[in-house]
């Protein structure tokens, strides 16, 4: 087993800070515009030939695969327990479990509970004391994409996803790559590498609705990553903030184990 470092703020003060403190933090941290460099005005002679110079989307992805420790190293690990809190508006901050077990089994709970949610493959199901109840099928093939232990970009292409480079973009004082991956059944995630470091920055993915057993198509959903820190082999954000036009999440991990054969 490998647990994620000590947090830097201690962890105590994190779960602590008022909520207008959190509020304060996402507000200028969603100050930066996300702009395209085609938008720039005019480029110098080394900024046009920098731009003739963009990677292609499987030399991104390699690189970001590099940087967090390698696609070997992800392979080997055969399941990922994440604990973690979850900090929204107007309640207090609880906790939550995600356990993940290869290749695409995904349970997510508060620890030890006996009601969570589970996926398996390509299905999902609520389950209770009483049993478990099949989620739709919409919901079930976007958390099917989550269960996926590696994630889209390891082995994209046996999986069926397609990556297209989309561009350059600028944000929070960083030069991004953009990718998009495109599923079998064409969804669409958005993903903002850094440029100097190739880590993931930023990601934008479709959400739904369940509202009186009718499922709709939500507002996207971005999402920004924070405090990379090594868990045995590989580096996992350990701090990300979630946002959609009408609410913000924000989660910090208190502990992420692997088991690794």
């Amino acid at each position: 087993m490998a647990a994620g470092f000590a947090p830097r703020v201690g962890f105590n003060e994190v779960r602590m800070m008022s909520l207008a403190s959190w509020i304060t933090i996402v507000a200028f941290m969603w100050i930066p515009s996300v702009t395209s460099v085609s938008t720039q005005g005019p480029l110098d002679e080394t900024s046009a030939q920098s731009a003739q110079a963009d990677p292609s989307a499987e030399e991104v992805v390699a690189r970001h695969l590099e940087a967090i420790g390698g696609a070997d190293a992800m392979r080997a690990v055969a399941s990922r327990r994440m604990t973690y809190w979850v900090h929204m508006f107007g309640r207090d901050a609880y906790l939550l479990e995600r356990f993940w077990t290869r290749p695409s089994s995904m349970r997510t709970g508060p620890p030890e509970a006996a009601a969570y949610t589970l996926t398996e493959g390509e299905r999902s199901w609520r389950v209770g004391p009483d049993g478990r109840q099949e989620l739709p099928e919409a919901v079930a093939a976007s958390m099917s994409k989550a269960a996926d232990i590696d994630g889209p970009l390891v082995d994209s292409a046996a999986k069926g996803v397609t990556l297209a480079y989309t561009g350059r973009v600028h944000y929070d004082m960083s030069d991004l790559h953009q990718i998009t991956a495109t599923f079998a059944d064409g969804v669409q995630w958005e993903y903002f590498f850094d440029a100097r470091t190739g880590l993931l920055r930023k990601m934008t993915r479709p959400s739904f609705r369940m509202l009186n057993g009718q499922i709709s198509r939500g507002p996207d959903a971005h999402q920004l990553y924070y405090d990379y820190r090594p868990v045995g082999s590989v580096l996992y954000p350990h701090f990300w903030i979630q946002s959609t036009e009408d609410h913000t999440h924000l989660f910090v991990v208190e502990e992420i184990q692997l088991q690794e054969p």
